[in-house]
C-alpha cells in the first residue's frame, strides 16, 4: 500500500471516529426536561418528562418518592427529581451573558495549552504552541465522552507521542502537566478557604475544612515522599527502566527545573481563576444570587479533581453530586438550582469544545512534516513529500 494511500486512509478514519463522536456528545446534551429517578438498589434512571404524570411524597412509605407514569401505574423510589433540559435552562438565562461566558471558557483552554507548550520546550521538545493547542483542544472534545479528565490526558498523550522517540517523556509532560495543575487547585482552595475558615467551623460542619487542608497537605507529602532517599532508590530498581527513567526525569523537574514549574504554576492560576469567574458569570447569567464569589473559589477546585477521577463518562452525575452537595450544603444555594448550574457548565463546556474535534478529524493535530535539507532539494518550488 502506498503512503498516500495509507494517509488517505488515517484521514478518513479520523472524520469517522470525530463523526460518531460528535454523534456521542450532542446525544449526550439533554434538550427537553426530564425526570432523574433513584431505584432501590441507588442507581438513577433518566426519563422524558411525558413518560411520567407526576411525583409526590407519602412520608408513610418506605420510599418516600411516588411516581406516577404515564399509563398510570404507581411505583415508589428512593429519590425522584425534575431536572431541565437545554433548552429550559437557556431560556431562563441572560442570553447575551451566557454566550459572553461560554466564549470565555476558551481562556482556560488556551492557557492550559500554553501550559503544556511550556513543559514540552523545556524537555527538549521543539513543538510549536498552535501544535500543543490543537491536540489540548482536541483533548477536551473527546474528554466530553470518556471517564473523567484523565480520558482527554490519554488522548493528548497518544496523539503528542505519535512519531516521537521519547514516547514516555511526552506522556510525562502531560502526566506533569495535569499534577501542576491539580497541585495549583488545591492550594487555590486552601488560600481562599482561609480567610473565611471561621464561618465554616462556627456552623458545626467542619468537613469542607478538613477536606481542603487534607488536600493541601496531601500534595505537600506526596512532594516529600517522591524526592526522599527511600523512593529514589526504589525508582532506580523499578523494571521497564528506559519507560521509567524518561518518566522520571520528567518528574524531577519539580526539583531541578524551579523557574518551569514556578511559570507552568502561575499559567495554572491564570486558567483556574478566569474558569472559576466563567462558572460565576454563568450563576449570575441564570439568575443565581445565594453564594459569594469566595465559595466559588473554594469549590470549584474541589469539583475539579472529584470530576477528574474516572468514576463516569464525562463526569455525568459526578458533577452533578458535587455540586449539589457543596453549593447547597455550604453555599447557600438551592439543590435544582445547583444541579442545574452543573448542567449549564457542561453543556457549554460541551458545546465549545466540538470544533476541538473538528480539527481532530482535519489533521490539525498531525506533527508537521520535517523540513528536508537544501542538498535534497531537487529544484526551485519542488518540496519533497
Amino acid at each position: 500500500m502506498s503512503l498516500k494511500a495509507k494517509r488517505w486512509i488515517l484521514h478518513v478514519l479520523r472524520i469517522a471516529v470525530t463523526a460518531a463522536a460528535v454523534v456521542v456528545v450532542v446525544r449526550m446534551i439533554r434538550w427537553q426536561d426530564h425526570w432523574v429517578v433513584q431505584a432501590v438498589d441507588g442507581r438513577e434512571w433518566t426519563y422524558d418528562a411525558a413518560q411520567i404524570r407526576g411525583v409526590r411524597q407519602d412520608p408513610t412509605r418506605s420510599y418516600p418518592h411516588v411516581v406516577t407514569w404515564a399509563d398510570g401505574r404507581e411505583t415508589t423510589h428512593p429519590n425522584a427529581d425534575r431536572r431541565q433540559g437545554f433548552l429550559s435552562l437557556f431560556d431562563r438565562t441572560n442570553k447575551a451573558f451566557f454566550f459572553g461566558m461560554m466564549c470565555a471558557l476558551m481562556i482556560p483552554l488556551l492557557c492550559t495549552s500554553w501550559r503544556w507548550w511550556l513543559l514540552l520546550r523545556g524537555h527538549g521538545f521543539q513543538a510549536r504552541y498552535g501544535q500543543a493547542f490543537f491536540i489540548s483542544y482536541a483533548g477536551a472534545f473527546f474528554n466530553n465522552f470518556l471517564p473523567g479528565s484523565v480520558g482527554g490526558d490519554l488522548t493528548k498523550a497518544i496523539l503528542a507521542a505519535s512519531g516521537e522517540e521519547r514516547k514516555a517523556a511526552v506522556a510525562g509532560t502531560v502526566i506533569l502537566d495535569r499534577v501542576i495543575g491539580l497541585a495549583v487547585m488545591i492550594v487555590l482552595a486552601a488560600v481562599c478557604l482561609t480567610p473565611n475558615v471561621g464561618r465554616l467551623w462556627s456552623s458545626g460542619d467542619r468537613k469542607l475544612v478538613y477536606l481542603v487542608y487534607g488536600l493541601a497537605a496531601s500534595v505537600v507529602a506526596g512532594y516529600l515522599l517522591y524526592f526522599s532517599p527511600p523512593f529514589r532508590k526504589l525508582v532506580e530498581r523499578l523494571p521497564f527502566r528506559k519507560v521509567t527513567s524518561e518518566l522520571d526525569g520528567v518528574f524531577r523537574a519539580v526539583n531541578e527545573k524551579k523557574k518551569l514549574v514556578l511559570a507552568s504554576a502561575g499559567i495554572s492560576l491564570l486558567s483556574q481563576v478566569s474558569m472559576i469567574l466563567v462558572i460565576f458569570g454563568l450563576a449570575r447569567a441564570m439568575g443565581i444570587r445565594g453564594a459569594d464569589l469566595w465559595m466559588f473559589f473554594v469549590f470549584e477546585p474541589i469539583i475539579f479533581i472529584v470530576t477528574a477521577v474516572p468514576l463516569s463518562v464525562g463526569g455525568w452525575g459526578v458533577q452533578e453530586y458535587v455540586y449539589e452537595r457543596l453549593f447547597s450544603g455550604f453555599g447557600g444555594i438551592e439543590g435544582n438550582q445547583a444541579i442545574a448550574l452543573s448542567i449549564l457548565y457542561k453543556l457549554s463546556l460541551i458545546l465549545i469544545t466540538i470544533p476541538g474535534g473538528l480539527l481532530f478529524a482535519m489533521g490539525a493535530t498531525r506533527r508537521p512534516a520535517p523540513a528536508a535539507p537544501d542538498s535534497a532539494r531537487s529544484g526551485a518550488g519542488e518540496t519533497p513529500v
